[in-house]
């Protein structure tokens, strides 16, 4: 092996024994930024960076320059692991994907899910004797106008159903209608999709728009729009990308309460009850909000605060865009994420129930993975922030002190 080999080997056994100096900190840190990292410096990061950082246990100054440098040298890592993963499958390349930075109280951690390690150093074990959860997937629930259901879950592409002249299809994994000869026109059918948790789904309304529903979500629609208006009712995350036909608005009613009406625009809206309030982001066009009294016009980037903990309408400008639509990407993003939040993303994509053995911990986090990730890979994140969970009866995440 190389001096030059054996000096970076040198510089990752320092770091995990904590006895880096200043000098030590600078070499690493500028070695890690540099953008032509080699296959073999990315495997030895890979194989070396398994242990946490601790503020309190590193010299103030020397976490200071950690604390300035790790998004940089995560965004690197990162690109570059994601860009691996899409095209080897191999397991240490699919941890590397999983790269998080966590920010936790008083202390940063560069993290990578190791996959024999079962114990967290207080001694706790999450578990891995009960069968992991998978990540959710596609599929989702069709209420039809008459009450009847079709799971849609693995259902062949094809004709499901025609009502009132109006063909019901599945085509490549997305819900579409077909219009034909309208039996009754005053007979208006309307269907619900709704996805349960660990589920997500796409529809073409017979509009031509395009609707994402993410977990734990729903949308009321007519089989056919007619009149002056299209009008569907939402619950949950729902993104659209609605076509343009300004002689007849579309509207969507949110919860039964907050109204928003468009032309032709793509937007996402995030009314889960128990998130707070529901945000409306605006990607592209113009879009009203109305609620309780009070309307809004909103300009591409900005986003919307209405309803359930608000009786006002506040609009953020700036909006980080990346984090309101990781969700329809295939990413969790968890830029300045609460543990809260962060768990109620899982519990919806998992379908698990979380609940606190005493209280929340103060755990602030920020960085991304990927939501094809199983929940035993995300608790090994997890765990080595020193967020300590086990899990009971399969489903049940119990986060404790």
């Amino acid at each position: 092996m190389s001096e030059y080999k054996l000096s970076r080997q040198a510089l990752f056994n320092r770091l995990i024994e904590r006895q880096l100096s200043k000098e030590d900190v600078k070499n690493l840190i500028d070695w890690l930024s540099n953008d032509d990292l080699d296959a073999e410096a990315s495997a030895l990061i890979l194989s070396h960076l398994k242990n946490e950082i601790s503020g309190e246990q590193l010299d103030p100054e020397i976490f200071a320059v950690l604390k300035s440098k790790l998004p940089l040298i995560l965004e690197k890592q990162e690109s570059g692991a994601k860009r691996r993963f899409m095209f080897l499958r191999s397991g240490w390349v699919r941890y590397a994907a999983a790269i998080i930075i966590f920010l936790g109280v008083g202390a940063y951690f560069l993290l990578f899910n190791n996959s024999a390690q079962k114990q967290s150093e207080t001694g706790e074990v999450v578990t891995n004797s009960q069968p992991d959860v998978q990540p959710g997937k596609e599929g989702a629930i069709l209420t039809l106008d008459d009450g009847s259901t079709v799971i849609l879950d693995n259902l062949d592409d094809g004709l499901i159903t025609t009502q009132n002249g109006v063909n019901v299809l599945l085509n490549d994994g997305q819900l579409t209608y077909a219009i034909g000869n309208i039996v009754d026109k005053k007979e208006i059918a309307y269907n619900t999709m709704s996805t349960p948790k660990g589920r997500q789904f796409q529809l073409l309304l017979p509009d031509g728009s395009k609707v994402w529903l993410n977990a734990a979500s729903s949308i009321r629609y007519p089989t056919v729009f007619t009149g002056t208006e299209r009008k569907v009712d939402i619950t949950g995350e729902v993104y659209f990308e609605v076509s343009a036909n300004a002689k007849m608005p579309f509207r969507v009613k949110v919860n039964g309460e907050t109204e928003i009406e468009v032309i032709g625009t793509h937007f996402n809206i995030n009314a889960y009850t128990n998130e707070g309030n529901i945000r409306t982001t605006l990607l592209e066009g113009s879009i009203r909000i109305s609620d309780h009294g009070e309307k809004v016009i909103l300009k591409p980037g900005q986003q919307a605060q209405s309803g359930q903990a608000s009786q006002l309408i506040k609009i953020f400008n700036d909006v980080n865009i990346e984090r309101v639509m990781a969700w329809k990407n295939g990413v969790f993003n968890f830029q300045d994420a609460t543990l809260e939040e962060v768990m109620r993303q899982l519990e919806r994509w998992y379908d698990i129930d979380v609940v606190y053995e005493k209280g929340v911990p103060k755990l602030e986090f920020f960085g991304k993975m990927g939501r094809d990730l199983t929940l035993m890979e995300v608790l090994r994140g997890l765990q080595m922030s020193e967020v300590r969970c086990r899990i009971e009866d399969g489903r049940k995440l119990v986060v404790m002190p």
